[in-house]
């Protein structure tokens, strides 16, 4: 991605990177997005859009279990090119997402083979989802035991952009278990959450909506019995604000990073759904090295044309005091997988294996990401006495995991960074260099 000693970086989107969030640190460089070509001439450069993804058209109030048939066949229609190419990975976490991409390659006739992360800890395990799955549909299930040790972290790892995820070492484990199985193409269920989970969701979105009346009126009185006090539903309907995530910890009180600098008038974050760095550098450094191309039916046009005409309201949808999410998968499997899967309410403390990592290995997180030669602390991205005090306390620990995991992997991308470039690099000078 770059090579270049003189790349501009931003100190900002590497404190991000450190708080477990994703965004692109070189200032100095421009990407292409989706839908565009970049044009060179001698004196200048022009990126033009060629292709412009449009809402599906269809006909005005089109019912969820229509959504759901459709959906269904744009999958089916992204994952039989895949059919003739030997056998298939998926990467199952027994979730929906991964779910749906399974069952629409075996109907497509495909050859396949699951894979699923496991662990030793029962807070985080999925596997009997997972394996309920591969039963009901004919599948070989593969489990992977996932790797907390003390190869979670490894000063080898050669980055070209920080990987602020708590997650590169088990994908290094699934990637080397499918190579030597000869498979080639490895799908997963990644985008499900972007294509069909509630981004924003308001009271105005159900009254003024695409949908029947009676599904206006069941919703209303689904908002009423659900957890959200009445303030805040009539702010939802008046100004149209979003109900979504109203009540639960997110930004600062989410993403405990205590050990950091702080930084006063931060950019409020904003995820690019167009391009994610974590995964395109999860896909340079993990799977092609390897022969493994990483494919999402999920990300296809056509289901991207789909979402983009999914109302808000068909989203999430408040029954009985509960929140259904991407009610549009839950009913797309509800005929096709057993309901264990599709009925599945909640998710298992998928946190709790990195927690107990950091807690375990703290002295080897301490010496990576707060000693004086370390590049957060000589660019002053974190505090050595705030990090001091995080160790002083496992409860401290526990809460700044992630956290801490992510700055642990921003150390090792400007190590390697630092291995191929040089002392040249700007990354390696002080925090003048990486100053606003």
């Amino acid at each position: 991605m770059v090579e270049d000693p003189e790349a501009e970086i931003d100190r900002e989107a590497v404190f991000r990177c450190c708080r477990t969030e994703d965004p692109f640190i070189y200032r100095s460089i421009d990407r292409v997005r989706p839908g565009q070509v970049v044009v060179l001439e001698r004196h200048r450069t022009t990126a033009v859009e060629f292709d412009r993804i449009t809402p599906l058209e269809l006909p005005r109030r089109t019912t969820l279990p229509e959504y759901a048939e459709i959906a269904y066949d744009l999958l089916l229609d992204s994952v039989r090119p895949y059919a003739g190419s030997g056998r298939v990975g998926v990467m199952l976490s027994g979730g929906l997402d991964s779910s749906a991409v399974l069952t629409a390659l075996v109907d497509a006739g495909a050859d396949v083979i699951a894979y699923h992360l496991d662990t030793e800890d029962p807070l985080a395990d999925e596997s009997a989802y997972a394996r309920a799955v591969c039963e009901h549909l004919g599948v070989p299930f593969v489990s992977i035991m996932t790797d907390y040790g003390a190869g979670y972290l490894s000063r080898r790892w050669d980055f070209p952009h920080p990987y602020p995820h708590t997650g590169y070492r088990y994908l290094e484990q699934t990637v080397e278990r499918v190579a030597e199985d000869g498979v080639r193409f490895l799908a997963t269920g990644r985008e499900g959450d972007i294509l069909f989970g509630p981004l924003h969701y308001s009271v105005r979105d159900v009254l003024f909506g695409d949908l029947c009346l009676r599904e206006k009126q069941e919703m209303l009185c689904g908002v009423l019995s659900s957890r959200w006090q009445l303030p805040e539903i009539l702010k939802s309907c008046m100004s149209g604000s979003s109900l979504v995530f109203s009540g639960m910890p997110i930004g600062e009180n989410a993403r405990r990073s205590d050990f950091l600098t702080p930084m006063p008038g931060m950019s409020k974050e904003e995820i690019d759904f167009s391009f994610m760095p974590q995964e395109h550098t999860m896909d340079l450094t993990v799977f092609r090295r390897r022969g493994v191309f990483l494919c999402s039916p999920m990300g296809s046009k056509g289901l991207r044309r789909l979402s983009m005409r999914l109302p808000a309201a068909y989203r999430w949808i408040p029954y009985q005091g509960r929140l259904i999410d991407k009610p549009v998968l839950r009913m797309m499997l509800a005929t096709r997988l057993p309901d264990l899967i599709w009925r599945r309410a909640g998710r298992s403390w998928l946190n709790s294996p990195p927690q107990n990592f950091a807690l375990r290995h703290s002295r080897s997180l301490r010496e990576l990401i707060g000693s004086p030669d370390s590049h957060l602390v000589r660019t002053g991205v974190v505090s050595p006495a705030r990090l001091d005090k995080v160790f002083g306390h496992p409860l401290s620990v526990r809460r700044n995991a992630e956290s801490l995991i992510c700055s642990a992997m921003v150390e090792l991308y400007f190590g390697s960074m630092e291995k191929r470039l040089g002392k040249a690099w700007k990354g390696h000078q002080d925090a003048s260099a990486l100053a606003s």
